[in-house]
Order: C-alpha cells, then sequence, then structure tokens
C-alpha cells in the first residue's frame, strides 16, 4: 500500500484512491490534494471509472470481475470509525460476492455507509443523493438562514412538549380507571397489612414445625410402646408372666432352668421399670401452638402463589402498593398541573415555530434568488428553483414543510427536484445550493456537471468550483479546460491496448504535460495556436 499521505487543510478529505484491479484500471494510485482536483482526458477514454472506482467502494451494484480492489483513504475524519483521523475503506470481490473493510477490518456496507456518512458525498448522473430528499431541503434552508441554533432550542421544547402531552394521555387514562384500580390497591394492601409478614418469617416457622412435628412423634411411640408393654390385654408384661409361671413350674427339676427363671424374673423387673419411666416421660407439646403455625405457613404460602412472589416478594409488593396508592390519591391533584405545564410549552412552541418560520421565508426568497442566478450562470438560463414552503401540524421541525421545486423549462411548470431534474442539472443545482448555503460534507465529488456548457459560462463554471473549493475539498471529472486551469491538482486519464487487453493510465500531469493537456482540450489537437492558447488562459489563471 502507498504510503499514507497526511493533509495541512482542517477540513476531511480524501488523500488515496488505490486500485488494485477495477474494470480495466489495475495496480493505480491516486494522490488527491487539497482545493480543486480535476480529472481530465480524451472523449472515449473512460474518465469517469475514478467516479465509478468511488462508487464502488460506497457500495454501487454492478457486474465487478473477481479481484476487482478499490481503497479510498480519508484524513482529518473524527467519527468513531477512523483512527487518529485517518479512514480507510475498502471493498474487494471475492467469488463473487463483496467484502468491505475499515482500517483493514472486516465490516458490511451498512457500516461502511455510516462511517462515510459526512465525509464524502458523490454528485453525478446517476446519484440521487440527500439533495433529493425534502428532509434534506429543510436542514440546507435552516442553515443557510442560520437558523439551526434556534430550530435545535426549539427541537428541545418540543421534546418537552411531547414528554408532557403523553404524560397527561396517561394521567387521565389512570384517571379513568382510578376509583376501580383504588378498590383493588387497598384490598391487596390490606390483606397484606392484616398478614404483617416479616422478613425471614417463613423459614422460622417451618423449622419451629419441623420441631414440634417431631416431638408428636416421640409421644405416639411412647404411647403404643406403652401399650403392648403392659397397658393392653395380652401385654408383653402378661406373655411374660405366664413365661415365668410355665418356668417356675419346672425350675426345680433342673439347676439350669433355675438359672433361667432368675433372669426372667429380673428382665420382668427391668420391664416394669421401664413402663413406669415411660409413664413418667413428658414433653411439653402445645397443640395449638401447633395448629397456629401451621395457619401461618398456609397463609404465607398462598399469598405468594396469589401474588406470584416469595415473602420478601410479598414484603416489597405492600411497600409498592403504598405508593401506588398514594400516587392515584394525588391524581386528580397531579392532572392539572401538567396540563398547565403542556399548555405553557405549547405556547413558547408556537411562538418558536412562528419565528422560525418567518426566517424560513424571508431567507427561502433569498435563497431561491441566489440559486436561480447561478443556475442562469450555469447555463440554465430557463430554469426556475423555487423553495416551496407549506404549513403542516406542529412536529420536531416547526410548522413548515419544505421542499425545493425545479423546472429545466419555463415553459413546464415546477415539480420536487428529484422527479423534474437530469443528473446533470441536480448537479449543477447541487453546486448552485453549495456555493451560497456551504455544505455539511467536505468532500465533494462532481461528475457530468458541466456537460453542454462551453465559453462564456464554462468560465463561470470553473470560477464557482473554485470558490467552493477553497472552502472544501472538490474533485471532478471535466472536459472543460477552463475548469482544467484552474485546479490544484490535474490528473490525465489515459487508456492503452497491452496483449490485447485494454488498460487504464492515471498520471498527475503539471507543467509543460499539463500545457498540452490543456492544449489538447482547447482544439482538440495540440499545435503551436493551441500551445499559445492554453499558455494564455493559464496566465489568465494565476493573473
Amino acid at each position: 500500500m502507498p504510503e499514507i499521505k497526511k493533509c495541512n487543510k482542517f477540513y476531511k478529505m480524501l488523500t488515496q484512491i488505490n486500485i488494485k484491479k477495477f474494470l480495466y484500471m489495475e495496480d493505480i494510485s491516486i494522490d488527491l490534494d487539497e482545493g480543486l482536483n480535476v480529472f481530465t482526458g480524451e472523449t472515449g477514454v473512460g474518465k469517469s471509472l475514478i467516479i465509478d472506482a468511488v462508487e464502488f467502494v460506497l457500495g454501487k451494484k454492478g457486474n465487478f470481475s473477481d479481484g476487482s480492489y478499490v481503497e479510498l483513504v480519508f484524513e482529518n475524519v473524527d467519527n468513531q470509525y477512523s483512527e487518529d483521523g485517518t479512514l480507510i475503506i475498502s471493498r474487494e470481490i471475492k467469488g463473487g460476492r463483496s467484502a468491505y473493510y475499515i482500517n483493514g477490518r472486516r465490516s458490511t456496507l451498512s457500516t461502511v455507509k455510516e462511517a462515510s456518512e459526512g465525509v464524502v458525498e458523490i454528485h453525478g448522473q446517476h446519484q440521487q443523493q440527500k439533495l433529493l430528499h425534502k428532509e434534506y431541503h429543510r436542514y440546507i434552508l435552516d442553515r443557510y438562514a442560520g437558523i439551526l441554533d434556534v430550530l435545535e432550542k426549539y427541537q428541545k421544547v418540543y421534546r418537552r412538549y411531547t414528554e408532557l402531552r403523553k404524560k397527561e394521555e396517561k394521567l387521565l387514562e389512570e384517571q379513568s380507571n382510578r376509583i376501580k384500580e383504588l378498590d383493588i390497591l387497598r384490598y391487596q394492601l390490606q390483606e397484606l397489612e392484616e398478614a404483617d409478614i416479616k422478613e425471614g418469617e417463613k423459614k422460622d416457622l417451618e423449622e419451629k414445625y419441623s420441631y414440634i412435628s417431631r416431638i408428636q412423634e416421640i409421644h405416639q411411640n411412647i404411647s403404643r410402646s406403652l401399650m403392648n408393654i403392659s397397658e393392653e390385654e395380652n401385654s408383653i408384661l402378661d406373655k411374660l408372666d405366664q413365661v415365668i409361671k410355665d418356668i417356675g413350674k419346672i425350675s426345680d427339676t433342673h439347676r439350669e432352668l433355675k438359672n433361667i427363671l432368675e433372669n426372667l424374673e429380673e428382665a420382668r423387673i427391668l420391664l416394669k421399670e421401664s413402663s413406669y419411666s415411660l409413664l413418667d416421660f413428658d414433653l411439653d407439646i402445645d397443640r395449638s401452638e401447633m395448629v397456629r403455625i401451621q395457619e401461618r405457613l398456609d397463609l404465607i404460602n398462598r399469598l405468594e402463589m396469589k401474588y406470584n412472589t416469595d415473602e420478601k416478594g410479598l414484603i416489597i409488593l405492600k411497600e409498592k402498593l403504598k405508593k401506588r396508592i398514594e400516587y392515584l390519591e394525588n391524581l386528580e391533584f397531579e392532572i392539572p398541573e401538567v396540563t398547565k405545564e403542556k399548555e405553557k410549552a405549547y405556547k413558547e412552541l408556537k411562538e418558536l415555530a412562528e419565528e422560525i418560520s418567518a426566517i424560513r421565508k424571508k431567507k427561502g426568497r433569498e435563497l431561491e434568488e441566489k440559486v436561480r442566478k447561478h443556475l442562469t450562470d450555469l447555463a440554465l438560463k430557463d430554469a426556475t428553483f423555487i423553495v416551496d414552503i407549506k404549513e403542516k401540524e406542529l412536529d420536531r421541525t416547526g410548522k413548515d414543510d419544505i421542499s425545493f421545486l425545479f423546472s429545466g423549462n419555463k415553459d413546464i411548470p415546477p415539480s420536487p427536484l428529484g422527479e423534474a431534474a437530469s443528473g446533470g442539472e441536480i448537479s449543477r443545482v447541487s453546486l448552485a445550493l453549495k456555493v451560497v448555503a456551504g455544505s455539511d460534507t467536505d468532500c465533494m465529488i462532481f461528475d457530468e456537471i458541466d456537460t453542454g456548457i462551453g465559453g462564456k459560462t464554462a468560465i463561470l463554471m470553473a470560477d464557482k468550483l473554485k470558490k467552493l473549493s477553497e472552502n472544501y475539498q472538490v474533485v471532478l471529472v471535466t472536459h472543460l479546460p477552463q475548469v482544467a486551469v484552474r485546479a490544484d491538482k490535474h490528473f490525465y486519464i489515459d487508456k492503452f491496448s497491452e496483449n490485447g487487453k485494454t488498460r487504464a493510465v492515471v498520471k498527475e500531469v503539471s507543467g509543460e504535460e499539463r500545457k498540452m493537456e490543456i492544449a489538447r482540450m482547447l482544439s482538440g489537437v495540440i499545435n503551436s495556436k493551441s500551445l499559445q492558447l492554453a499558455d494564455e488562459l493559464l496566465a489568465d489563471v494565476v493573473r
């Protein structure tokens, strides 16, 4: 890649066009400069290929061959996509598909368009561009009229008015449902306040319930054991007594049976003592407490299910209900206040809209006159240009519906610019507007702007382009020597055949080479007379 050239001007500008392959251009690098950059060449060489290459990078559709690659380098760019003021955008065709890059990183067409917004603008035979949109017409007029700051103030008031209007609508809607909603909310709040749930209460209750439930289990087992030992018919003691009685009858027959009898009698004593101990074993079970805990847990679980939240959520909900009830109870007092604020904002809005509209109408007539004068200079003497301002409902831009109307023929009524003007006419209208009203895009590229122009008109157009280039970078393809001699940088485009293939060459011309190209442009041939005329034309510009 050629070394990136830094520019000296403060404005955003296109400094390089690097072409590896595009149509019949290969390995071409063009270093552009501040001010007026022109491309010239003989008829049929394809001077507009340079414009096509720029458009290609910015998303132009077409049948481009595989391997096509063009790169644009911009300087002094301060948007989010630039790096140290440099913005490099490129496009390559790979396998029949487009690949876009910003500063070497893969990107998309939509991002490329966003990155190049306000950086470069093309005005050509086939571009509709922003100039064809009514919103841009309004912006041009407001910028020319110097009311962008007033409009910003208006839009701030408009946003405030819109917010108040929406708030009033919401309050009125809430007011209509207020009584019904209050009844529901008050019932819900009462329910939650009566429940008086504390944070962590559910966990404590569940732990207590688990403990009490275990006590009941112990009591039940003790009761059942007592029944089995002595209290029920045919109990363990009854059976043991029978065993002792039976063994006692035969214990004198054998010494071992006597020992067994003693053990059984001892076991009976131990079992009897255990029975007495179980009778004395008493756990303090408060059955009413257990019922209370169960009922409390049931209440919490029911409320959690009803309001689809947990214990903590119920506590938060209670506070929210209090605030909502307070808000609704005060609603009838808030609505008049909001309405009053809204009406105050609307009054201020109308006053600002009237002020802006008056300036627009005055400056619109002024803009019409100046643009018509420039169009006459640009060989559109029968053209009509009108800044059409109609009243509309107040919106974010005011009360004026603004559009540029145009007719290239005095016998044809003016109609919207995009419908009435040809590509060349749009380019000239654009040039006239930019000379009169300035531009928010620093790099302007023109194609076919001087079609059908010659003589004195050519000089006037050249002067306008030169004047425009004092504050902006202007890049254009021209066939007019009057324009070419005013260039800050002059490029010559030619084509040749090599191995049966057409190739293009672009080179910067200066000195004698430039004089020869001006001579060719003046008369179609280079001879002593055309060279003398070229000398005079170049000298006139210097003077």
